[in-house]
């Protein structure tokens, strides 16, 4: 009995010992390269793994990663430090939207394992938009940042026009350019003193890039022309700083829908009048239930749904049987490639 028992007990130290005693380490970072788009990554894996090539359940020392020269080039989405618990760590590296090289040091507390990653120029178009993919707004707070600047930019224009706001772009596309670059913009103080009127802006600004340091566009951020962008492409032929509605309508947006409940503030209306041979193409901004816009002749207007929907000529009701409402459209840089 005495036996068995030295036995067990031999037994049970020995599976212990197996699981937690460390017998190899797994650290890898895939790719080694990665385009800078704002959207693509790199997954960095660590592990300390027991006889049965599990990890550790149990690690004391800690466990951190730093990034040389610093973390200007990617963001980090996960935890980049560990301590006590497994063995093991996983960790994102999404690339932001400049080139560069980048040193990853991992510490884990025995050795320091490092490893290069590189971001590679990307100016493709994988979504076959139009729009460089560098150039959309891949992440969710910027789209967000960029609606609600957007919109109260344009509504600020009914309450008071903005001096910046150029007399021969007076129009009602007009003051969609001028509020989707104004959007883009970085909001300082010094833009603000100029601002006389401002209702609900967003709390930041988009991050990916500021108006008019447009990746790959700069200050021509209105695609002109049909087709996938390649790069490589004339800039000065298929982007342009101004563009009208039908431009802005057929190169710059993606249909949405016919229904109100299709849209979300800051998204764009457009409607479509051949018997109006001197300016057949009309567009709006949703706000909040109301709409903003330009009459095309003097003046910033602000009415809501329900009192265009009664207006006496029914060419600007926003129903799904006028055939002269297109519907409601989003930007590409929020949206994409959507069909």
């Amino acid at each position: 009995m005495r036996a068995f028992l030295i036995g067990t007990v031999i037994l049970v130290v020995l599976f212990v010992a197996s699981v937690f005693v460390p017998v190899s380490t797994t650290a890898r970072l895939v790719p080694a390269a990665i385009f800078a788009n704002g959207t693509s990554s790199a997954r960095l894996t660590w592990s300390v793994e027991n006889v049965f090539g599990r990890p550790v359940p149990y690690y004391p020392a800690i466990t951190r990663v730093e990034l040389e020269p610093d973390d200007s080039l990617v963001r980090l989405v996960g935890e980049s430090s560990r301590s006590g618990g497994p063995a093991e760590l996983e960790l994102f590296l999404r690339a932001g939207d400049r080139p560069g090289d980048l040193r990853v040091r991992l510490h884990d507390g025995e050795d320091v394992l490092t490893f290069g990653l590189r971001l590679l120029e990307d100016d493709g178009d994988r979504d076959a938009d139009g729009i460089p993919d560098r150039a959309e707004l891949s992440d969710r707070a910027d789209r967000e940042a960029f609606r609600k600047w957007f919109a109260a930019i344009a509504e600020a224009q009914f309450y008071a026009p903005d001096r910046r706001w150029a007399g021969v772009h007076r129009d009602c596309a007009g003051l969609i350019r001028f509020a989707y670059k104004e959007a883009l913009r970085k909001h300082d103080r010094r833009w603000l003193q100029e601002v006389k009127y401002l209702h609900q802006p967003a709390q930041r600004d988009v991050r990916r890039y500021n108006y008019p340091g447009v990746p790959v566009l700069g200050e021509r951020v209105f695609r002109a022309r049909p087709g996938a962008y390649r790069s490589g492409d004339d800039i000065e032929k298929d982007f342009s700083a101004a563009a009208s509605a039908r431009v802005l309508w057929e190169h710059n947006t993606v249909f949405l829908g016919k229904e109100l409940q299709d849209a979300r503030p800051g998204d764009l209306l457009f409607f479509r009048n051949p018997e109006r041979h001197s300016s057949p193409m009309h567009s709006m901004i949703l706000l909040d239930g109301r709409l903003v816009y330009h009459n095309g002749e003097d003046e910033v207007r602000l009415v809501t749904v329900a009192e265009l929907n009664s207006h006496r000529d029914d060419c600007w009701h926003v129903r799904r049987d006028n055939p002269h409402f297109l519907g409601f459209y989003r930007w590409k840089i929020l949206e994409g490639g959507r069909p």
